[in-house]
Parts: C-alpha cells; structure tokens; sequence
C-alpha cells in the first residue's frame, strides 16, 4: 500500500485574484501548501459497511419468526444482487474519494468533500484543542486509520482514512501548529508497537494489563448486578413450580455477563497513558485502536469511583468531564471520544495520572468534613460516608455507599456554585451544595451538609465564584530556586 501522493493546489473558486506581493513571498506560499487526498483504499474500508447493512436488514426477512417461513431467492439471484451491490457502492465510494480532498496551507486546514454538494470545513491552527487517532476493525486490517480533529464543539472534523504511519505524522503536525511551533510536515511517523501507538520519544506513565481488566470486569458492580438478576429471576420460576424457565434465563444472563466482560478487556486492552512534548495521550482497544489525545486545560472535573469488592482490592476508576467531549461514557467498547482515564488502577497509578493532568493539585491532602448524624434521615444509606472540602485549589465531596465515588473539581474551573434546601431539609438544618462546570458532565455536589456550616462558608464559596484562582492547577508547579549562598566576611 502506498500513501497518497500530493496534488497540485487548486484556488478556491471565490479567492478572486491575488494580492500582489513579491515572487519571495509566493514561493514561500507555495511551499508551506500541501494538498492531499485520503488513501485509495478509503471506499473499501467505508463501503463493507453498507454491504453488511443491507446484508442484515434484508437476511432478517427470512430469519423464523414462527410464522411460516419464507423461501429464499434462487441462489443466481443472490449472487447478483451482492455483486450489483458491492458495483455500486464501489462507485460511489470512488467519487467520494475522488472529490474529497485536504488541503493545509499556513493558516488553516481545509477539509472539501462532496460529489453533487460540495461542502468545505475550515479548521484554524489555533482552534485545534486536540487530535485523536482511531483505527476501526475494518481500517486496521489495512493499516489505516482516521484522525478526528476536537475544535471544542461536539461536531469534529474528521480525515478518513489515510495511511496508520502517515495518520500519526499528520496529527503530530497539526498538534505542533496549534500550539504555535513553524514545524516541518513529515511524511511518515514509525511507532514503535502497533498496539499501543508509542514512539522512541514517549514517556510511559501508567500501563494496564489484560489479568487486571478482567479481575476489574469480574469484581465490578455492573457484573454482580446482571448475576443478581438472573439469580433472581430463576428464584422466581423455581417458586412458582416453574423449572423450563431457567434455562431460557440462564442463556440471556451467561451471554450478557461474557459479552460485559469483553467489552471491557477489548474496549481497554493494552491501555496505555504516555507523555510526549506535544501533550498526553491515551491508547487503548483490541479490535479497534484508539489514540485519543487529552487536553488538561479543559478537563473540568475528575470522579474516582470504588465498587464493593474494589475497595478490598484497592482499584480505582477514573472518569473525566472536558468540554466538547460529550456525556461521560458508559460503554468500554466505545471507539473514538471515551471520558474514562483510568479503567481500573491502583491509589498509585491514580496519584499519576492526577499529576499529570492537574500537577499542581493533591486532593488527598484536602481535608474532608462529615456529614452531621441527622442527615440520616434524608439518606439513611450513604450518611456515614458523605464528606466534602477544599483547599485553596480543589474541591473534593464523596458519597455513595454501595459504589464510593470521590468528585474533584478545581476552583479555576468553578463558574457558578448552588445551595439547595427542600422542605424536610429546612426542618433539618441541611443543604447540598451543586458546582456548576462548563462541561456540564459529572455534576459534582456535595449532599446532607450542616446548613449553618455552609453559610459561613458563604464568602469562601463566593470567592471561589467571582475571582480567578490564583493558581491553575493544569499549569506544571514553578522551578525550586536555587538556595542563596550567603557569605559570611
């Protein structure tokens, strides 16, 4: 397979003549645009897609339904359906390949698409926040791969599909142009293992084997709960007499606990949190491969979480809330945009990815105050486990009994702080308290507080409000000084 070989540059139809500047300058011009195509085999990658889906919306009509089944076609006819299919969808997807087209010039990164309507993105250097890799099934079996482009919108301009080496070299590119370096476009970047997209120049920060993710998948609450309910319901068919039914229950319920299981070991499988001078990076997926570059500025909040049995094995989960990244993600399996940062770690491998987002935060060093004893009433479950703090940077609350989750958000991000009282919470002298982000994802609050407690705090928590935090925790801390040498004359 060979990559795309460069086009001439093409003027856009409305840019009119150009201004009149000296040959210096048009050649430099000329030089810094490059205008490309993606891979030729694009329309096959995108086109086995549509054949799978007329595949089975078509094979389910035949499928028994208990009605009488219906005859399948003569087998010619089959044939020449696939074969008329697969036709024409090779030609689409030839033009679509052949009037898509990428073109980066100095400014800006243009994206053109489109056979009958033309459409053309604009992504400006500046507005690149940052730039994922992901190499569906499909595309990796070719050895290609898609960049999506995050401008902080949920809309992401996407470059599909270009060579898995080329992929990586454009996206270190483009990263080195938003964050203003004159770097030169390579043609190829070599990563050193295919599975992990790491390079001679990363820095390996924390590492999670496949054993782990499936001692994870097997101790987390989810499982137990799919187990808890198929328990039940053959407890049910058992009290009433009823045996035939555990079989049909037992089917549903050992599919969904391997299929729960897979997806998480295949959706997280070779996780892998690296460091490079262009910012952090998470790759991860067994089937698909994703390379999901991780912008610290933006993350809003982070949210620890301990299932029951993870709190006797001392793993963690960490979720994040970044603006432009969506709802936080459910599904392990997700390719793409996932808010987990951590599947499962220990207190150790949590301090470091901690610290390589918000360097300059400790939330284990804020102290936490609990929730009085007559908050019982309101939850008579988590009481005992409700707490919350701050510090001069972060914002710490945790509740839940059943899966302890621990909130973090920093002041800096901080843009509008609520006090809530119900009717029976007035009675009780309580209130919660809700922080509002700019992501809008894990809401963090902190629930059952002493009411007169937060009205002291009244001013603290207003100061966190209408005045910038004196320190960005997402900045690395400022160098030690050196000590000074006094000299005694």
């Amino acid at each position: 397979m060979s990559d795309p070989e460069p086009l001439p540059v093409v003027p856009e139809p409305d840019e009119g003549p150009p201004a009149a500047s000296s040959s210096s300058a048009n050649t430099e011009a000329d030089s810094t645009t490059q205008t490309e195509r993606p891979h030729p085999l694009t329309p096959f990658v995108r086109g086995w897609i549509v054949l799978l889906a007329v595949a089975l919306s078509v094979g389910r009509d035949y499928l028994p339904t208990g009605g009488d089944p219906r005859e399948l076609p003569p087998l010619e006819f089959i044939v020449g359906g696939v074969a008329l299919l697969a036709l024409i969808s090779g030609i689409a997807g030839y033009f679509s390949w052949r009037f898509t087209r990428f073109v980066i010039d100095a400014e800006v990164l243009r994206i053109d698409s489109g056979v009958l309507f033309r459409r053309s993105q604009r992504v400006a250097f500046d507005k690149v926040q940052s730039i994922d890799v992901v190499q569906p099934f499909a595309a990796r079996l070719f050895g290609l791969a898609e960049l999506q482009i995050d401008v902080g919108s949920h809309e992401r301009p996407r470059l599909r599909y270009l060579a898995r080496t080329r992929a990586y070299a454009l996206r270190d590119y483009l990263l080195a142009r938003a964050r203003g370096v004159q770097a030169e476009a390579a043609e190829h970047t070599e990563s050193a293992s295919i599975l992990t997209d790491l390079g001679a120049q990363d820095e390996v920060l924390i590492t999670i084997q496949p054993q782990v993710l499936i001692l994870a998948a097997v101790t987390s609450h989810e499982f137990w709960s799919i187990v808890a309910s198929g328990v039940l319901a053959g407890v049910v068919g058992v009290a009433f007499g009823q045996l035939w039914p555990l079989l049909v229950i037992a089917i549903p319920t050992v599919s969904a606990l391997f299929g729960f299981v897979g997806r998480r070991v295949i959706g997280q499988f070779n996780y892998t949190l690296s460091r490079r001078a262009h910012g952090l990076r998470i790759s991860r997926g067994l089937t698909s491969l994703t390379s999901q570059s991780l912008p610290p500025r933006r993350v809003q909040a982070l949210q620890l979480s301990q299932s029951p049995v993870w709190r006797r094995l001392g793993l963690y989960r960490m979720d994040l809330e970044v603006i432009g990244w969506g709802h936080v993600t459910d599904d392990e399996d997700k390719s793409g945009v996932s808010t987990i940062l951590l599947p499962a770690g220990t207190i150790d491998q949590v301090r470091v990815a901690l610290t390589a987002i918000w360097p300059q935060a400790d939330f284990e060093a804020v102290e936490l105050h609990p929730a009085p004893v007559r908050a019982r009433w309101l939850h008579p479950f988590s009481q005992p486990f409700l707490r919350w703090g701050h510090d001069d940077r972060l914002v710490v609350s945790r509740h839940g009994w059943l899966v302890r989750r621990w909130q973090l958000v920093p002041h800096s991000r901080i843009q509008s702080v609520r006090v809530t009282q119900g009717i029976v919470s007035r009675r009780l002298g309580l209130a919660d308290l809700q922080f509002h982000t700019a992501g809008g994802q894990l809401s963090p609050h902190a629930s059952g507080l002493d009411a007169a407690h937060v009205l002291q705090l009244q001013a603290q928590l207003l100061q966190l409000v209408h005045h910038p935090a004196a320190v960005d925790v997402s900045e690395p801390p400022p160098p030690a000084e050196p000590p000074r040498v006094v000299s005694m004359g």
